[in-house]
């Protein structure tokens, strides 16, 4: 890297902004819309999820495919997709406090 990169590297990287997400995640009022919400965000993949920590989070993250993921959370009880979706709207509204503060 010549000096011009490295000045162009450091101005980048001193910027609060670079990790803005111009992301919105979707709201939802019964499973169906919980589920499109939690497929929306994983197939997204914001930086908010490195947060997100539940065995059911880690179980739902690890299927790598749409297809498979809305399967597991069909088969998943009404509770679980709802905490699923608290968790992963918690960190989202964590991340835009965090973000706004700059």
């Amino acid at each position: 890297m010549n000096s011009k990169e490295i000045k162009e590297f450091r101005k980048e990287w001193s910027n609060p902004n670079r990790f803005v997400t111009t992301y919105k995640m979707k709201e939802a009022t019964n499973k169906e819309e919980a589920i499109i919400s939690i497929l929306d965000v994983m197939t997204e993949n914001p930086l908010f999820l490195n947060k997100c920590t539940s065995n059911m989070f880690a179980v739902v993250y690890t299927l790598h495919d749409t297809e498979k993921r809305e399967e597991w959370l069909n088969l998943c009880s009404f509770n679980d997709v709802r905490d699923l979706f608290i968790e992963i709207k918690d960190e989202y509204y964590n991340s835009l406090d965090f973000t706004n503060k700059f």
